[in-house]
């Protein structure tokens, strides 16, 4: 037996196996323990659209038995019924609606995805009750709204980035590629982010937003390990192979220009909010350039930390994230 050609074997399965532990997605976990609970979403834009005008007093005052969050419990006017039948008749909306019938076909799959990450959700928080979900069409208007544990979704913001309604009124081509149905169960999560951590101030840091954001961005993977992080950070591949060429460049300007501990608006304008670029890294490069700097910073402070996802969301302090993730990169 050759010793040497042994030890050499046992050297590089250690190194193998070193190098896929570094790979193995962080962020699953064993839900075995954590019940997984079904979910129901309730149509209310399909139960609407479907009226029959003729008999529309009889079937509100039947519809307003499940859907009383949006038509209330009292006896409806005839002022509120001529409202409905515009709106029931509209001819956009029900543009709008017939799209979400062919691009929604069945809510199942969107049912199990939720379902799937309202079992991460109880596992780092035992007591949280999965919401009440309903679905409707908003006109293009909010795609998610999430309070007191309703969560009320515009699956119309949905119909994918080539749907020729979003062009027909304008919507920014930047701002198409993440309405599509991949991004649902995304930005329900990120809603829902807003209620697990504290609120910044008006006046905060560039820093201060990035860290906010970054951490929203580590609750999301949290709850969806295995999300794209194309549709995790609204970016496309090529803006991400963007980011990999350039990170130690992104860093270093942040750092030379003193960006990090800017409070005004055009700073959060540049570096956090969505545009079509980042104006003063030149054409080819993304907006939102602080939220994947952020994001980044979150994941070195959790490796580095230890720390469980409460505790992580938890810490307001920016600038104690950044000097324990010990972010460097290039270094």
């Amino acid at each position: 037996m050759n010793l040497k050609k042994s030890k050499s074997a046992i050297i590089f399965l250690f190194a193998m196996l070193a190098l896929l532990a570094c790979k193995r997605n962080q962020f699953k976990i064993d839900l075995s323990k954590t019940e997984k609970e079904p979910v129901e979403i309730y149509d209310y834009g399909k139960a609407l659209f479907s009226l029959n005008r003729d008999s529309l007093p009889s079937q509100l005052k039947e519809l307003q038995k499940q859907y009383a969050l949006f038509l209330g419990t009292e006896p409806m006017t005839d002022e509120q019924i001529i409202q409905l039948d515009f709106y029931i008749n509209d001819v956009f909306l029900n543009d709008l609606f017939k799209l979400y019938q062919s691009t929604f076909p069945s809510l199942k799959p969107l049912k199990e995805d939720l379902s799937l990450a309202f079992q991460h959700l109880r596992y780092y928080y035992p007591n949280t009750k999965s919401p009440e979900v309903y679905a409707y069409i908003s006109g293009i208007q909010d795609p998610v709204i999430f309070q007191d544990n309703i969560l009320v979704l515009g699956l119309d913001n949905y119909l994918g980035e080539s749907c020729e309604i979003y062009a027909r009124i304008g919507v920014p081509k930047y701002k198409m590629k993440s309405m599509n149905p991949s991004f649902v169960v995304r930005d329900v999560i990120s809603a829902m982010s807003l209620e697990k951590m504290p609120r910044i101030e008006p006046d905060a840091s560039v820093l201060e937003q990035m860290i906010f954001e970054g951490k929203r961005m580590f609750f999301i993977k949290s709850m969806m390990p295995e999300i794209k992080d194309s549709v995790l950070l609204s970016f496309s591949d090529e803006q991400l192979a963007w980011f990999e060429k350039n990170e130690s460049e992104l860093w270093k300007y942040y750092i030379e220009y003193e960006v990090l501990f800017k409070t005004d608006y055009e700073s959060m304008k540049k570096f956090i909010n969505e545009a079509p670029f980042t104006s003063v890294l030149g054409n080819d490069s993304p907006s939102r350039t602080g939220v994947w700097l952020g994001y980044q910073i979150v994941l070195a402070y959790a490796k580095n930390s230890k720390e469980n996802l409460p505790d992580i969301l938890s810490n307001t302090n920016a600038k104690e994230i950044l000097n324990k993730s010990k972010y460097r990169p290039g270094k």
